[in-house]
């Protein structure tokens, strides 16, 4: 990639057309929250405009990824079709998210997934949720050429501090794509904590709290600090992909024109 690409994304077809009036430099295509995308009229759309597209997969409502061992070709099958120039999947590596068992099920899974979008020319991406550099470890050290969609918001998700920066000076060599939208998520932890020991919730639990936190708010409508994130990213030379990804895709203009800000800053 030869510069910063600041992309938008789409559910619906209407919001892929909307999206190209503004002209980002990509816009990723989401099958999460009911999607309602007629893909071939989406790339169609998309290659009249000279606009590139990604493709996040689906997860439901309380963040299970997708069934690897028996859903991803069809998936494969989608990102090849409409030239997705990264698949993003979510993954269930997280022991604060997920059971031993779960985390077993998707590395048994995962070289099904890889080897498939190898061999079809498609770039897989995890996306970080609550995962730790021993997790992270677990994975990169079996596949090396696997990617991260580094998402800076979940990086507050049961945290103090964001877990981004740690993400970023250990991995950054795989990030290529940065998902960028606030919330108040630690101070919302921190709340709960002072009300109960983190021993005491389940996974379920703390699964609840994070999806309540995820609130995607534009940016500086919420408490994250950008600039040591973006600081930390421009000392490794990251100037890739970023998502604008607030809750609202119509305001990407404004969210495009205050990461510009931030990112200059930085």
């Amino acid at each position: 990639m030869d510069k910063m690409q600041i992309g938008t994304y789409a559910r619906t077809n209407d919001q892929v057309l909307k999206g190209l009036e503004s002209s980002p430099d990509f816009i990723e295509l989401r099958m999460d929250m009911n999607h309602q995308l007629t893909f071939n009229e989406a790339k169609l759309a998309m290659n009249k405009a000279g606009i590139p597209c990604t493709l996040h997969l689906p997860s439901d409502q309380n963040w299970k990824p997708i069934e690897l061992s028996e859903n991803i070709i069809p998936y494969i099958d989608l990102a090849q079709m409409i030239d997705a120039e990264l698949v993003t999947l979510h993954s269930s590596l997280s022991s604060l998210l997920y059971t031993d068992e779960e985390i077993d099920a998707f590395l048994q899974a995962f070289p099904l997934a890889f080897d498939a979008a190898k061999e079809s020319g498609v770039q897989l991406a995890i996306e970080t949720l609550g995962l730790y550099y021993t997790e992270m470890m677990l994975i990169f050290d079996e596949f090396p050429d696997l990617k991260i969609d580094l998402d800076i918001g979940h990086g507050q998700l049961l945290a103090t501090n964001n877990r981004a920066l740690g993400h970023i000076e250990n991995y950054c060599q795989h990030i290529e794509m940065v998902n960028v939208h606030d919330n108040n998520a630690c101070e919302a932890f921190a709340e709960i904590l002072a009300t109960k020991a983190m021993s005491e919730f389940s996974r379920e639990d703390l699964r609840e709290i994070s999806i309540s936190c995820d609130t995607h708010l534009p940016i500086g409508d919420g408490s994250i600090e950008f600039l040591p994130i973006f600081s930390a990213l421009k000392e490794r030379n990251y100037d890739s992909r970023f998502l604008m990804l607030s809750s609202d895709p119509l305001s990407f203009n404004n969210e495009r024109d205050k990461f510009m800000d931030l990112w200059l800053k930085a």
